[in-house]
């Protein structure tokens, strides 16, 4: 079953953000999130995520300014609802960037244990789970 995660995402994104947000498609370079939409938050001066796709199973969350992300995993590919569980995956993920863009979230830096600079990480609850974003880590939903 082959699902179109671009049209997906055209109308999952404007139904979870609204027309507070300011969105557009972003046709990205990058070999593995070939698909995406950029959402700039008007409420939240400076806040922005970029949802991505790879047309497959992954479905990823970036905030550009905190260089952070998370992802979701849905292999629901072989059974006749996986349309239907990769939306809510995807609108799930859409509802814990909303957190953020309305200026939600907790934002922690520390130092690195070795070398120079911070490890960043956003914490966000949204409905009832918790999403960790980091560099190189990231974790979610967990139940609270």
């Amino acid at each position: 079953m082959t699902i179109d995660m671009r049209a997906m995402l055209g109308r999952v994104v404007p139904e979870v953000f609204g027309e507070h947000l300011v969105t557009a498609d972003v046709n990205t370079d990058h070999e593995d999130w070939p698909y995406g939409s950029l959402v700039d938050s008007r409420t939240s001066e400076g806040r922005s995520v970029i949802i991505g796709a790879d047309g497959g199973a992954f479905m990823v969350a970036y905030v550009p300014e905190l260089d952070v992300q998370t992802m979701v995993f849905d292999e629901e590919d072989d059974n006749e609802d996986a349309a239907v569980e990769r939306e809510r995956a995807l609108r799930e993920l859409c509802l814990a960037m909303l957190v953020y863009l309305e200026g939600g979230g907790q934002i922690s830096d520390r130092r690195k244990l070795l070398g120079r600079g911070v490890v960043r990480k956003l914490v966000i609850e949204s409905d009832g789970f918790e999403w960790r974003l980091g560099r190189n880590f990231w974790s979610g939903p967990k139940p609270l």
